[in-house]
């Protein structure tokens, strides 16, 4: 049999599609997936760059973020990977760039063939050093593969999600800022192995790939791309079901024919996969059967679902609007944008403006007294090997009560923190001031706003998972003296989003005078030696991350050699306050 050269893109054009910016990968990756590439010299002559339509359609549910589609469409909600499955289970699936040979966008959309399932070659950062992991064989154990190969096998709906670096959709999303769009649902109609998969570096040259055939479910309207366009192809009728098979002779199962040249096992796992009957290998130069592309098998599972999201949760019969559900994000029926919860105060489109209010109550600090701590330690823990002193529980006498605090001293002479303990005869004026806090939010008067992080992996705007307001008395005052050499700090929000103290709501100057209060009483300093000129306040709803108690830090070397971190039992609103110098000196 003579060896084949290997096929270049152009030797079916309908079949083998070159990525987004014209030039073939000599990897595949999984389909969303955001481990960077490695380039390779291509093996074959790219094909021309896909021309792309305009989109004269607004797609019914689109994002601009990542992070909008996985808080907003519970479909999808894998912030890395491009397959989401829950309990074996495949719910969404992501098409991006890197289509592999083969790949395709056949029937106007209703059928869409990919790779998927990982195991890719990809770079991965650990402790600042760069690793490069082989590409290898996708096993029918690996977990995306296993989802979805079970969703195949139980013949379930899955939503398929592309964005605008997916090479195979036709039309051009990027030039209308849609930058992840949601297709519809489908249906796995077949799943096969092939091999030589994909060429790699692997010592073998190639890995065995699985390959996924998305058939749009016709329980649903008809794909909303094709809105006010002529049909670019048509079906032949009477194809439902009736796509032929291959029986192989060794493990006695079937397989799709899926090429015209010839019929073999598909099925990794069998000692006859990807071999002719004789045992040689097949021709590289293989092209799709056609009656395979046009078979349309049946939606046997129940009507769909409207795949939009719907609203959230606005308000709550005990009123309490702080639980997990009032973070998700949401999807506005005037544009089509998914959105985060991004302010305080309400749901807001970012891409029209559209407004969601939520209605609730405040809530009460005595409804906190009792939160289990999960157990793990009350007041503090220390390691064996810390070198940090706890000295025994003291208290001084305050206007209010008598408050109760722990000295921790570290060790060579890097500071001393205080915790001043909460209780019910000192409380009063924390509680009057997380009343103040919430109804200032809730008005928008205290501007309370997720912001976008300046470092992340994921793709578009990458929002805190709290929500934050800070305060300074001036644009200036941005200088902290850590160690022996000053050095600039930069609020999340920017300095754009700094409210000066003059006209800063009132729940955080009265916040800052109660931390300066309870410091000046256990330092027993002088309050005006420690005048704090800056108030981080920020608020967690449960579950989020980074409570009467007053946590104080004294010394600069603890912002060098010491990181804390809030983890808040339920929901919090916490006021840092801190010195910053204004000036270098």
């Amino acid at each position: 049999m003579p060896n084949p050269s290997i096929p270049g893109p152009d030797d079916n054009p309908s079949l083998c599609w070159p990525d987004a910016s014209g030039a073939t990968s000599s990897r595949v990756l999984g389909p969303g997936t955001a481990s960077s590439s490695v380039s390779r010299t291509p093996q074959h002559t790219p094909a021309a760059p896909i021309h792309k339509q305009p989109l004269m359609v607004q797609p019914g549910i689109w994002a601009e973020s990542r992070q909008e589609v996985c808080e907003s469409f519970d479909w999808f909600r894998s912030y890395q990977g491009g397959v989401y499955f829950n309990n074996d289970m495949v719910k969404g699936y992501l098409l991006s760039a890197f289509s592999s040979s083969r790949d395709m966008f056949a029937r106007d959309g209703r059928l869409i063939i990919s790779h998927g399932g990982g195991k890719a070659e990809s770079i991965h950062s650990k402790k600042g050093q760069h690793e490069v992991h082989e590409a290898d064989d996708q096993r029918e154990e690996d977990k995306s593969v296993r989802a979805l190969l079970r969703t195949y096998q139980m013949k379930r709906p899955l939503a398929l999600i592309i964005d605008d670096r997916y090479a195979l959709f036709p039309y051009d999303l990027a030039a209308k800022g849609y930058t992840y769009v949601v297709l519809g649902f489908y249906h796995i109609a077949h799943a096969w192995g092939k091999y030589p998969g994909s060429p790699a570096s692997n010592g073998r040259g190639f890995v065995v790939r699985y390959k996924f055939a998305f058939e749009w479910c016709e329980k649903q309207p008809e794909p909303w791309w094709l809105k006010h366009t002529s049909p670019m192809s048509t079906v032949p009728p009477g194809n439902e079901g009736c796509n032929p098979t291959y029986l192989c002779a060794t493990c006695s199962k079937s397989s799709p024919r899926v090429y015209d040249e010839l019929g073999m096992c598909l099925r990794p796992n069998c000692p006859s996969f990807w071999s002719c009957d004789d045992h040689t290998d097949p021709p590289e130069r293989l092209t799709y059967n056609q009656f395979f592309l046009d078979s349309r098998t049946e939606c046997v599972h129940e009507m769909l679902e409207d795949i939009a999201p719907l609203p959230p949760a606005v308000d709550a019969a005990d009123g309490v609007i702080t639980s997990r559900r009032f973070c998700k994000g949401w999807h506005c029926k005037r544009c089509g944008r998914l959105s985060c919860r991004y302010k305080w105060e309400h749901w807001e489109c970012k891409s029209c403006g559209t407004i969601l209010t939520i209605i609730g109550k405040d809530r009460h600090a005595k409804e906190f007294r009792r939160l289990d701590d999960n157990g793990h330690f009350y007041h503090h823990k220390l390691g064996a090997n810390s070198g940090i002193i706890a000295r025994p529980l003291d208290s001084q006498a305050t206007s209010g009560g008598r408050v109760w605090y722990h000295v921790y001293i570290l060790p060579e002479n890097r500071g001393r923190i205080y915790l001043i303990m909460g209780n019910a005869t000192i409380n009063g004026a924390a509680h009057e001031i997380f009343a103040e806090y919430q109804a200032q939010a809730r008005s928008g008067e205290l501007r309370f706003r997720r912001w976008p992080l300046r470092s992340h992996q994921c793709r578009g705007t990458l929002l805190t998972n709290y929500f934050s307001q800070n305060t300074l008395p001036g644009v200036f005052a941005c200088l902290m003296r850590v160690g022996s050499s000053p050095r600039y700090i930069q609020y999340v929000g920017g300095t754009a989003n700094t409210v000066p103290f003059q006209g800063a709501p009132s729940a955080v100057v009265k916040a800052r005078d109660l931390i300066q209060e309870r410091m000046a009483t256990v330092m027993q300093a002088d309050a005006g030696q420690y005048e704090f000129n800056e108030v981080l306040s920020a608020a967690y709803m449960e579950k989020q991350k980074m409570a009467g108690d007053v946590l104080i830090m004294d010394g600069a070397a603890i912002q060098e050699y010491y990181e804390h971190t809030v983890v808040p039992v339920n929901f919090r609103i916490a006021a840092t306050a801190r010195y910053i110098s204004t000036s270098a000196e």
